[in-house]
């Protein structure tokens, strides 16, 4: 950063005043706009203690975790820290920041994630109460310690909802400079404070980074000497069943994991023979799409495409796929028609183990890592973005602690990398749990091994029927009283005739959730915020501390 740079950084207060914007349907805020109580007036400037300098922050990546962060941030400090936050998946429109869509060369993420009570209750009012419109998020299952029944349930959301929220709260609400473009090293971190790294799993500045803070481990989580990897396919679909018909068979197996949110998105746990028909072909032969990019294909008459690369998904038109006929049992399982497919994408898990997630870049200047830059997780027991999310409120909250307006030392960051290291054992080892479930016996068995063996005979079909209909009986009896009204014993059974043989097999081989192996004590991160008549700014006043001069 040059010098100019630098005192472009610095805070420099301006009041603006935007107009009052219509509502989405529904009377919900429409995305890309403030709501209709953000009207803006001048304001009284924020107190600061006058020997106090602004905290210079900024944050690599604009995702959940990264505008999280900063919004948490600026609710804590006000115009006590300036921040900026950079991601190249935004563009500019009309004055304002806006994700890119699909034409502009974005494929935006369409998952649902759960946010237990321990994470979303500690988000700022203004966040929560943008968040959680009506319409927009559904209570789940269970309590337990990460959502205990004093903060409530878990909730679902999808990633593109939260993205949207908290990109419009960061410019509408709490005044952070937004920068449309890829964060570049720079050669001096002249007036640069924190650098917080959130651009996830393959984060380029961690990589620039590394001899700063060394190089990941893949080994650490190996079988025999290779890397644990799993390959899956997100399958998003129409979905005409409660979520809490579902929870049961969801449960009771391993291959396929269903959440009913937003229509409804399935998650398929492929084998590696499986994986290598994952392929995308043009005109001229296979496309590098799906099986590298992580594209997401969509139906076209009786083909799935992508119109990005003009390729097609190869099992979706060969009629000898082994995969295909596998993909249409999980949609048919969970209540949805071929007519009810709507898109698929897949994507690789696997875990690496990081040393540190704390180090000084400079004098003066510190860099953390953040959510998946700093543990990337394994999906399946569903704690990803809420590890990301404790990671940015424990920062923020280290930050609005020790800020005294001078050098850092390293001492100051003791707590807080200590809460990375405990999530990163907490997290990563429930996650390997899932990856190598232990058999009978208690020997690991990776998850692969185990579809692969479902889909080999002998398949005995009233056995294996029997199996999983106990399976599912003994998990409704055991939810039943904590989610209400669920189907009678028969439309289970009947959902579980309905399977082909090698998906029943695959099903019971795979066996019933792990939940007292995954379960136990979790990491809780203490978050208080300022009274707001001190530093958090009201609804309907916006004080924006502006980075660009």
């Amino acid at each position: 950063m040059t010098g100019n740079d630098a005192n472009l950084f610095a805070a420099k207060t301006t009041l603006l005043r935007l107009p009052r914007r219509g509502t989405g349907f529904g009377g919900v805020p429409a995305v890309g706009h403030p709501a209709p109580d953000q009207a803006i007036a001048p304001v009284m400037p924020l107190p600061r203690h006058p020997a106090t300098a602004p905290l210079r922050v900024d944050v690599v990546g604009g995702g959940p975790v990264g505008l999280t962060f900063a919004c948490t941030l600026r609710a804590m400090m006000g115009d006590q820290v300036a921040i900026r936050v950079h991601d190249p998946r935004w563009h500019r429109r009309n004055g304002r920041v806006l994700w890119r869509e699909r034409a502009e060369g974005n494929t935006r993420r369409e998952q649902v994630v759960t946010l237990q009570s321990n994470v979303w209750s500690n988000l700022p009012e203004k966040v929560k109460r943008r968040l959680f419109t009506e319409g927009r998020f559904g209570e789940m299952w269970p309590l337990g310690p990460d959502s205990p029944a004093e903060r409530g349930r878990p909730r679902n959301l999808k990633i593109r909802w939260i993205e949207d929220c908290l990109l419009d709260m960061a410019q509408d609400v709490y005044g952070i400079e937004l920068r449309a473009e890829a964060y570049e090293v720079p050669e001096k971190w002249d007036g640069t404070h924190v650098v917080a790294i959130c651009d996830g799993a393959r984060s380029r500045t961690r990589e620039a980074l590394k001899d700063d803070f060394g190089t990941p481990d893949r080994d650490f989580y190996s079988i025999n000497g290779e890397p644990l990897e799993e390959t899956v396919l997100g399958i998003r679909v129409r979905s005409h069943l409660p979520d809490e018909f579902t929870v049961p068979l969801t449960v009771s197996q391993n291959r396929f994991l269903f959440n009913s949110l937003g229509g409804g998105f399935i998650n398929m746990r492929l084998t590696a023979e499986e994986a290598s028909e994952i392929v995308a072909i043009g005109e001229n032969g296979p496309v590098e799409c799906i099986e590298r990019y992580s594209c997401t294909l969509r139906p076209l008459g009786d083909r799935f495409v992508c119109d990005r690369h003009l390729s097609t998904f190869k099992p979706s038109i060969d009629p000898l796929s082994f995969l295909w006929p596998r993909i249409m049992d999980g949609i048919r399982f969970f209540g949805a028609s071929p007519s009810d497919f709507l898109s698929l994408t897949s994507f690789k898990l696997g875990m690496r183990q990081h040393s540190r997630f704390t180090a000084q870049l400079a004098p003066g200047t510190w860099g953390f890592l953040l959510g998946d830059a700093a543990n990337s997780l394994h999906f399946w027991p569903g704690r990803g973005l809420n590890t990301g999310v404790k990671s940015a409120q424990s920062l923020a909250t280290t930050l609005r602690e020790r800020w005294q307006g001078k050098a850092f030392r390293s001492s100051d960051f003791s707590s807080h990398e200590g809460t990375m290291q405990q999530l990163q054992y907490r997290e990563k080892s429930r996650a390997w749990t899932t990856m190598v479930m232990p058999d009978e016996n208690g020997a690991p068995r990776g998850i692969e091994d185990r579809v692969r063996d479902g889909l080999e005979g002998p398949f005995d079909r009233q056995a294996l029927t029997a199996e999983l209909w106990n399976r599912v009986r003994d998990v409704k009896a055991r939810l039943a009283p904590r989610m209400g009204h669920l189907p009678n014993d028969q439309w289970y059974l009947d959902k579980i005739n309905g399977l082909h043989v090698k998906t029943l097999k695959v099903m019971v081989e795979t066996g019933p959730w792990i939940t007292r192996e995954i379960g136990g004590d979790e990491i809780s991160v203490n978050v208080e915020f300022p009274e707001p008549s001190r530093r958090d700014l009201p609804l309907t006043h916006l004080r924006a501390t502006s980075l660009a001069g």
